[in-house]
C-alpha cells in the first residue's frame, strides 16, 4: 500500500464517521432537504474554509518571520 493509498483510506475513514455523526446528530435528511438548503451549506462552509484557511496563513506568515530572524535572514513578525 503506498502513502497515496493510505492517505486516501484515513480521508474516507473519516468522512464516513463524519456522514454516520451528521445522520445521528441531524437525522438523515441531507438526501432529501431541498437543494437550496444544501447550496447555502456549502456556502457557509467554504466561508468557514476561507476563514480558518486565513488564520493559518497568519500564523504561519509569522512564524515564516521567526524562522527567517533566526536563520538571519530578515524577516519580521507581523
Amino acid at each position: 500500500m503506498t502513502t497515496l493509498d493510505a492517505d486516501l483510506d484515513r480521508f474516507v475513514a473519516r468522512l464516513r464517521a463524519r456522514l454516520v455523526t451528521g445522520a445521528a446528530t441531524y437525522g438523515d435528511t441531507s438526501f432529501t432537504r431541498p437543494a437550496a438548503e444544501l447550496v447555502d451549506e456549502i456556502q457557509q462552509e467554504l466561508e468557514d474554509v476561507a476563514g480558518w484557511g486565513l488564520i493559518l496563513w497568519l500564523r504561519l506568515e509569522r512564524l515564516r518571520g521567526r524562522v527567517e530572524r533566526v536563520e538571519g535572514t530578515g524577516g519580521t513578525d507581523g
